[in-house]
């Protein structure tokens, strides 16, 4: 049986690197790329918190392949494969083998997952943290005191702390579940290892410098551009994390694949609910527990609107219940099965799109590197221009907020560039005192990005320079 599983992981880790995409998706993947080499919190390299076990884990890939780019692609890689198998292997003790098969294909298989572990982000490795503390809870509540599951849980939150601070709450929650006999052991592991990569990171950046750089993150972050409950109230929140966890996560859609996926996890969801309502609900309520607090916490205060990675922990676990209710009774059996097939169907489209499909900001760079003499062309924007930071481009690109800001660069130019070019991020396109004229329309499929699908590119007539 080990011989099975070990050809499936490698069968799994040969997919998502088959899947993954030549490129950053977004501007904080850029950051975390050019951390890689510049580890640089005052310059988004990356930005705040500063995510240093996972910048350390992109080096240490980095030392092993030499490329920025294909160490976060490998870091994300094998943490997937951590996750899957933690995830297997705690299944496998609450509920038996054919559950663990199950749990880890229908994990494995959901969109929003593959799409964490195929791409530049903290996502992955926090996932595989998570599935350590799952799997140390699962150990830790059914072997005899003296295990090995209170300190993997420790060692799980706290190297997902130094991950992905913005899990907090689930790791933390982990922590919590702890059995009396336990708990000393696994927050006596966790606090241990918090100091080994916190001191470190701290001495690194400056205690000062660290502290005045979190307040203005954290402050932006819950007044200005978070996408927090500050900025963005109303029902539109719950709508958003509905989407991120069921279409973006699940694979639901408008279209006929969509629709299909829908009905599957209603019936699912159905037998689901008889199945633990025959149990007598045991064993539901602690993981419950252990998901509300990170629910509640980014309905309050993540960004949901454009960025449903924040909904990753939740899609996995709402897969794993499933497929564990699926164990449970035969009636779901199918259903299930029938779920997981769809969802590969429509995680086999999203990975296809996202591949072959650069973001607006990579075809941008491919815009201008195509142009004659691009050194020669300048282009003002605001996220999509740190594309050029990782190209031989990089003086191409200027960030500008807006028309009168890109003017007053101008003017402060020793050697003005032969052509100018602004994309539709600038405030003042509208009501433009000089000419633009559409040089490009760049797109990309909304299931793949949310956060800016279109970027409009013109040509910048400049006079009175």
């Amino acid at each position: 049986m080990k011989s099975v599983r070990g050809f499936a992981l490698a069968a799994y880790a040969a997919l998502l690197f088959a899947t993954a995409p030549a490129w950053p998706d977004d501007w904080d993947g850029v950051g975390f790329v050019q951390s890689v080499r510049d580890f640089d919190l005052a310059r988004f390299r990356p930005h705040p918190p500063g995510y240093p076990v996972y910048v350390a884990l992109l080096r240490i890939a980095a030392a092993a392949v030499g490329d920025p780019m294909r160490s976060c692609v490998l870091v994300a890689v094998a943490s997937g494969l951590v996750a899957i198998a933690f995830a297997w292997d705690a299944a496998r003790r609450c509920a038996g083998e054919r559950a663990a098969w199950m749990v880890a294909i229908v994990v494995a298989v959901a969109p929003g997952v593959w799409r964490a572990c195929t791409g530049v982000g903290s996502e992955a490795p926090a996932l595989a943290c998570a599935a350590a503390c799952v799997w140390g809870l699962s150990v830790s509540r059914r072997s005899p005191s003296g295990s090995w599951g209170p300190v993997v849980l420790g060692l799980g939150a706290a190297l997902g702390l130094g991950v992905r601070l913005s899990w907090a709450p689930f790791y933390v929650a982990a922590l919590g579940m702890a059995g009396r006999t336990d708990r000393k052991r696994a927050w006596g592991s966790a606090a241990a290892v918090c100091v080994l990569w916190a001191a470190p990171f701290v001495a690194w950046v400056g205690p000062a410098k660290l502290a005045a750089l979190y307040a203005v993150h954290f402050a932006g972050h819950a007044a200005r551009w978070g996408g927090t409950i500050v900025t963005e109230p109303g029902i539109a929140r719950a709508l958003w994390m509905m989407r991120d966890i069921f279409v973006d996560g699940l694979g639901v859609g408008a279209d006929a694949l969509g629709l299909a996926t829908a009905a599957l996890l209603v019936v699912a969801a159905e037998q689901a609910l008889v199945a633990w309502r025959a149990a007598s609900w045991r064993g539901s309520w602690p993981w419950l527990a252990l998901a509300t607090p990170y629910f509640v916490w980014i309905g309050l205060g993540q960004n949901l609107r454009d960025q449903p990675r924040h909904a990753v922990p939740l899609v996995a676990g709402l897969a794993a219940g499933l497929a564990l209710s699926a164990a449970r009774s035969r009636g779901a059996h199918a259903a299930v099965a029938t779920l997981a097939m769809a969802m590969t169907v429509r995680t086999a489209g999203d990975a296809h799109a996202r591949r072959t499909i650069p973001p607006p900001g990579q075809q941008l760079v491919d815009l201008v590197r195509a142009q004659p003499s691009p050194k020669r062309l300048a282009v003002f924007g605001v996220a999509s221009v740190r594309f050029f930071e990782v190209t031989e481009l990089a003086s191409s690109g200027v960030v500008a907020g807006s028309l009168d800001e890109a003017h007053l660069e101008l003017t402060h130019c020793d050697e003005l560039p032969a052509r100018v070019w602004v994309t539709s991020e600038l405030a003042g396109l509208a009501d433009s005192r000089w000419p633009l004229r559409p040089v490009a329309t760049l797109c990309r499929p909304t299931r793949v990005d949310r956060a800016r699908p279109c970027l409009g590119v013109y040509q910048w007539q400049v006079t009175g320079r």
